[in-house]
């Protein structure tokens, strides 16, 4: 018998939460907390705790060394946290909409498909990076319905994945294209942010990626208890009064959307959406409204963890924590495959 405790909104709102779910999210967060703490003090320059502690209660009175490497440290940070926890979030809507456990905004092609829109509108047309969050939000999702919409008639789970990535490596080609236009210096700088690196991480992108992250995080919450139906298939969601053409759509939309901001920041990463939903559904099971919060906190503790041990473990050179990420979400990838085959 499921063990709950309640948690009382007001008069009227009483939320039953399960005992094992409210200790894994208390987890999480507590190894979040951790892992950022360490994220602030490890580095080229170790930073005391104390250190942290005084630049945490009064920036303005802060040692005068320990300020600028807060500066630099604290907006990877932030980026770290909430665009793990994005990417991962938009990992687990597409599995849910592709009924695939194997999807991933890169397997899928999306995160190349936003690459593709940014790169040519920051190299070509010179736009800012607040307007190239739109583009990359528009080339996402057309390779999302691009992807999707070539993958409708195959009921097999490896059809969807062989057409994203088809689809990505061509947008990729494209995008090493327009890349190498603009010089080896040019080049250089495009290409540690197509691995997937916060090392230019700014507090204008760390307050980019919060700004979306404040409206998006909250509505895939919402979004993840109306996603049941689509787990059921679409014929069995339309049979119980569902609209499962315009949910998809939504959903699909909705997971564009987190990773544009990302990518705009960050470049892709690859392999987290997969690695965060495996690891979230193995601890609660498939309902969705327990799979999404926990899949956003390992996202974030993904991401965050891989960035610090990229920049701390291998000095003096420093690992895009895309690289780290990859590496880890083929294994998952193999395993997770491998799983999905036996169920069979």
């Amino acid at each position: 018998m499921r063990r709950e405790i309640t948690l009382r909104l007001g008069r009227t709102v009483h939320l039953p939460i399960g005992l094992r779910f409210a200790a894994l999210i208390a987890t999480l967060l507590i190894l979040l907390v951790a892992t950022s703490l360490a994220a602030l003090q490890l580095g080229s320059t170790p930073v005391s705790t104390a250190d942290i502690v005084r630049w945490l209660l009064s920036l303005e009175t802060a040692d005068a060394e320990t300020a600028p490497i807060m500066d630099l440290r604290w907006p990877r940070i932030v980026a770290a946290l909430l665009g793990g926890a994005m990417v991962a979030a938009s990992g687990y809507l597409l599995q849910v909409v592709a009924r695939n456990g194997l999807a991933d905004p890169g397997l899928l092609g999306i995160s190349q498909g936003s690459m593709a829109a940014i790169v040519i509108g920051a190299a070509v047309f010179g736009l800012a990076p607040s307007a190239l969050v739109w583009l990359g939000l528009a080339g996402g999702f057309a390779t999302a319905l691009l992807v999707t919409t070539l993958a409708y008639r195959l009921s097999s789970a490896t059809g969807l994945i062989l057409i994203g990535l088809a689809v990505g490596i061509v947008l990729s080609a494209a995008i090493e294209i327009v890349m190498v236009q603009g010089g080896i210096l040019q080049f250089a700088r495009w290409l540690a942010w197509s691995h997937g690196s916060l090392t230019a991480v700014s507090a204008t992108n760390a307050g980019m990626v919060t700004l979306w992250a404040a409206v998006l995080l909250p509505v895939c919450l919402i979004a993840s208890g109306q996603a049941m139906p689509l787990l059921l298939g679409h014929e069995q969601a339309a049979g119980i009064g569902a609209s499962p053409k315009k949910l998809s759509l939504l959903l699909t939309l909705l997971a564009a959307m987190l990773v544009a901001p990302v990518v705009a920041s960050v470049g892709p990463i690859s392999f987290l959406g997969l690695i965060a939903a495996h690891v979230a559904r193995r601890l609660v099971g498939e309902s969705p409204g327990e799979v999404m919060p926990v899949t956003m906190l390992i996202g974030a503790l993904i991401l965050i963890s891989a960035d610090t041990a990229g920049r701390t473990l291998f000095l003096p050179v420093i690992v895009p924590a895309g690289i780290l990420i990859s590496i880890a979400g083929v294994l998952t990838f193999l395993i997770a495959a491998r799983l999905s085959r036996s169920h069979r």
